[in-house]
């Protein structure tokens, strides 16, 4: 209710507001609100408090990602440094839209994603200074450790020894050398007049090639299942250089990160929107060709 006071004493100067409908959070510390005026909506990004950083890194990538052809929400206004008011693009998003689109259409939105991907990898590294390297993937390893590994486990385990596997496999990924959306999943993708828009992109960074390839062929959000070879096959005609190894060791790496962030969020958070992507995740981990070279069954116990 403060929030929507705050909306309203700050939006007055867009006339008559006849709605201010509040859109369920997921893994943020920002507030949604789809405005209804009286011909158009908009949407308001709204941060706990004034954080001048963030805003004017969210319309620097704006424009970047428009620079290099990429579809993302346009920017009205920027408030406080705290609202952000953008173009409201719907509901749609491409998690969703997979479930009711045929396979030609599937197919179809699966080669402009692999399109988008690639136009995101040739983005020049010097537009972000955030790097996923070496210390901060072991970072999240440990996260993995502490609020999933520790929590699920069937059984007592030796944490420890697990994390010690985890290093090792994070120490032979590399290198960091493509631009990347950092939180690429078909969660983050939403369908709008017949193209691909992307959101919540603040977190940008150097990464490895195959980062965001990983996180759709590997999607906790939506199996692929036989799609993925051909989402794969796309990747490289539109010119990805395949280097296997690296691309299951990232996946793997990318998987076990976003375990920790569901255990996180369903534990400490008491988020249970997760918990339903946790066995399909756990699944691409213990699929990967590279699991039994890097990480030992007992310790992987879920």
């Amino acid at each position: 209710m403060e929030m929507k006071k705050y909306l309203e004493s700050r939006l007055q100067h867009l006339g008559s507001i006849r709605k201010i409908q509040p859109i369920k959070r997921e893994a943020s510390n920002r507030s949604f609100f789809r405005l209804h005026l009286d011909k158009y909506t908009l949407m308001a990004m709204v941060y706990p408090e004034e954080n001048k950083e963030e805003t004017e890194r969210i319309a620097r990538l704006t424009t970047l990602y428009n620079e290099y052809g990429l579809k993302v929400p346009a920017i009205k206004e920027i408030i406080d440094h705290r609202i952000i008011l953008q173009q409201d693009l719907g509901k749609i998003r491409a998690q969703k839209a997979f479930s009711w689109l045929r396979e030609g259409k599937r197919e179809k939105a699966l080669e402009k994603i692999a399109r988008i991907t690639m136009q995101l990898s040739r983005i020049p590294l010097e537009h972000t200074a955030a790097v996923l390297d070496t210390a901060r993937m072991k970072w999240e390893m440990d996260f993995f450790v502490s609020h999933f590994a520790g929590n699920y486990s069937s059984r007592r385990i030796n944490l420890e020894e697990l994390r010690h596997q985890l290093h090792a496999m994070v120490e032979t990924i590399g290198p960091v050398n493509t631009f990347a959306h950092r939180d690429f999943h078909t969660r983050n993708m939403l369908f709008y007049k017949d193209d691909i828009y992307l959101v919540d992109f603040q977190d940008s960074l150097r990464a490895t090639a195959f980062y965001d390839p990983v996180s759709i062929a590997f999607d906790a959000y939506l199996d692929l299942k036989l799609l993925r070879p051909f989402f794969i096959d796309c990747l490289e005609k539109n010119g990805m250089i395949m280097d296997e190894e690296q691309f299951y060791l990232t996946a793997l790496q990318r998987n076990i990160k976003a375990l920790g962030t569901f255990g996180y969020q369903v534990m400490v958070k008491k988020n249970l929107t997760y918990e339903k992507y946790i066995n399909r995740t756990v699944g691409y981990v213990l699929e990967n060709p590279l699991f039994d070279r890097f990480l030992n069954q007992e310790l992987f116990d879920f």
